[in-house]
């Protein structure tokens, strides 16, 4: 990003933290700034759009810091969660202002533009929540999965809110164990108990949609291109002998499985299926079999 633009996100974020969007103006940014109004301007076309742009870039950095690094694939899920919860509050240490900005602005009163960010925002981080609890529990928390996204949500909310507003010091990295460990309790408190649950089983389509996520960006693609696969080769399947499409319907199955949960729980076997598909299909596959590959 531009060394002036990024200046003016700066800027706009300390201000909208401190009185919000609404009571915040254009002149207050400026001020903050120390630049001619219309340098601004230049940039972006109104408050609106600027407010957006600080949503989208930090919002995307946050997430970035919640993702899997390279070095990290061979990790058990619990520290692969341990590990991200620590680099997420250490997002939150850097970035104050923009945490607070998300933790204090009403959804009321904005503009359709900007209250879809903020939702957008919201629900990547219930998508982070049901990957990560997929992860580590599988099929036995699948009945739970929205209440236990919920309350993964409670247990974490807590401790944001102590640094932000309190001012709190934390080891981060003991944190993230904590709070794993605590999840651990409230899964087997869950499951002991029977209850039925209380919210429903999340819509993993519907959530990927309302985050503006598209096919190329997350696994919601993936399942639809092995639902693709899969009618294609019922389709026509004189194409095969007996014994090769029952083999290739078997690995378009455990792919499609494996695609339509909230994260790829058998990167190996996921990766084999694949590798099996483009050994048994026809050519034409080839390129969505690549897309395929690129989603682990």
């Amino acid at each position: 990003m531009q060394d002036k633009k990024k200046q003016i996100l700066d800027a706009a974020i300390k201000c909208f933290a401190r009185k919000g969007f609404n009571a915040t103006s254009i002149q207050e940014i400026v001020d903050e700034l120390g630049m001619a109004k219309g340098s601004i301007y230049f940039y972006f076309k109104s408050k609106e759009e600027l407010f957006v742009s600080v949503i989208e870039y930090y919002g995307e950095m946050l997430f970035e810091q919640m993702e899997e690094l390279p070095g990290e694939a061979g990790l058990p899920p619990r520290e692969k969660l341990a590990t991200q919860i620590e680099r997420q509050f250490g997002f939150i240490r850097e970035h104050l202002d923009f945490m607070r900005m998300l933790m204090k602005e009403p959804l009321s009163g904005l503009q359709p533009q900007i209250r879809e960010k903020f939702l957008q925002l919201r629900v990547r981080g219930k998508l982070w929540n049901l990957q990560h609890l997929s992860a580590i529990y599988g099929d036995s928390v699948d009945r739970y999965l929205g209440d236990a996204s919920a309350l993964m949500s409670g247990i974490v909310g807590p401790y944001f809110e102590a640094i932000l507003f309190e001012e709190e010091s934390f080891d981060d990295r003991g944190l993230g164990k904590f709070l794993t460990g605590r999840l651990d309790d409230m899964i087997v408190g869950m499951k002991r108990d029977g209850h039925p649950p209380i919210l429903p089983s999340a819509n993993l389509s519907r959530l990927r949609e309302m985050a503006g996520m598209g096919a190329g960006k997350d696994k919601g693609g993936a399942a639809g291109i092995v639902r693709e696969l899969i009618s294609e080769a019922a389709s026509d399947p004189s194409r095969w002998d007996d014994g090769v499409y029952a083999d290739l319907m078997g690995a378009l199955t455990a792919l499609k499985e494996e695609a339509e949960r909230p994260s790829i729980r058998h990167p190996l076997m996921y990766k084999a299926m694949i590798a099996l598909t483009r050994q048994l299909g026809p050519a034409e596959w080839n390129e969505r079999l690549t897309v395929l590959e690129r989603s682990v």
